[in-house]
């Protein structure tokens, strides 16, 4: 696991010309997202941040753009300067399509080299940890260089759903909804519109176990968010939390033996390997 890096270390080792994007798809968030785009807004490392709305029923949206307009002036500040975050774009999708869909819009919003995926519930995140979930990305030396990074939660929460958070969070790294990755690796990944409760572990599978590529772990101390049952209610997030889990071993089940039974899979998998490990 990675350590953060230190405010000295990042300015000596970091590769500047780069262009990131913090993308954050929401579905329902009101009373939630505002903290997050508040300590996202602040990061040196975010160049512009892009919400997200999946077809939501509250005022998830309104407290974005009240957001928006709340950090104007330290946006056009920014903007002036020519550092930090200078943009926050918000994308109001009329029906629901799933994350995998809404991370997918978002990233085909930008042209940034790098994009930060964030769930809009977070609790505690701090600008500090958000650019340190971007600094593997963009070390100087392109062996270094990290292709993906993932952030895992750190704190344990009291309670029975604090204890379910914390275990998934340090068993199943790989559904991880806090991870920053290369555009173009990102939009490789098949069939991301498809998936809505799968789309983590599609990512984490192809990036990591099909083309192998190099992939930091970054800790967020602190940071945690509320569960479905805490959101919807007992029964219901139960339901959809065994839904979630059916989803994801159909994927998996699915992808593993499409790819040992396929050649022609196996062989994409060899030049998509090839193709992004080719890197300056």
């Amino acid at each position: 696991m990675t350590t953060p890096f230190t405010t000295a270390q990042r300015e000596a080792t970091l590769f500047t010309p780069t262009t990131t994007a913090a993308v954050i798809p929401a579905y329902n968030e009101a009373g939630r997202i505002s903290a997050v785009l508040e300590a996202v807004a602040q990061a040196q490392l975010v160049h512009e941040i892009i919400v997200v709305t999946d077809g939501c029923s509250d005022n998830t949206a309104i407290e974005a753009r009240a957001v928006a307009e709340r950090l104007a002036p330290l946006l056009a500040e920014n903007a002036a300067r020519g550092t930090g975050c200078r943009e926050l774009r918000i994308f109001e999708l009329k029906h629901n399509i799933g994350k995998g869909g809404a991370m997918t819009y978002g990233a085909l919003r930008t042209e940034a080299e790098v994009l930060l995926f964030l769930d809009a519930d977070l609790i505690g995140l701090e600008t500090q940890q958000v650019d340190d979930l971007l600094a593997p990305m963009l070390c100087d030396e392109s062996t270094d260089r990290a292709d993906m990074a993932l952030g895992l939660f750190g704190a344990v929460r009291g309670g029975i759903f604090g204890w379910w958070l914390g275990v998934c969070h340090r068993q199943m790294a790989a559904l991880t909804g806090q991870r920053a990755i290369r555009r173009e690796v990102f939009l490789a990944v098949p069939g991301l519109t498809n998936s809505r409760f799968g789309i983590e572990t599609a990512i984490t599978r192809y990036v990591k176990y099909v083309w192998k590529l190099k992939v930091s772990s970054v800790p967020l101390h602190g940071v945690t968010h509320p569960v479905k049952e805490e959101k919807i209610g007992i029964l219901k997030g139960f339901h959809h939390r065994l839904g979630m889990y059916a989803e994801i071993l159909a994927y998996l089940a699915l992808d593993i033996v499409r790819n040992q039974a396929s050649s022609q899979h196996r062989e994409q998998a060899t030049q998509m390997r090839e193709r992004f490990s080719n890197r300056s």
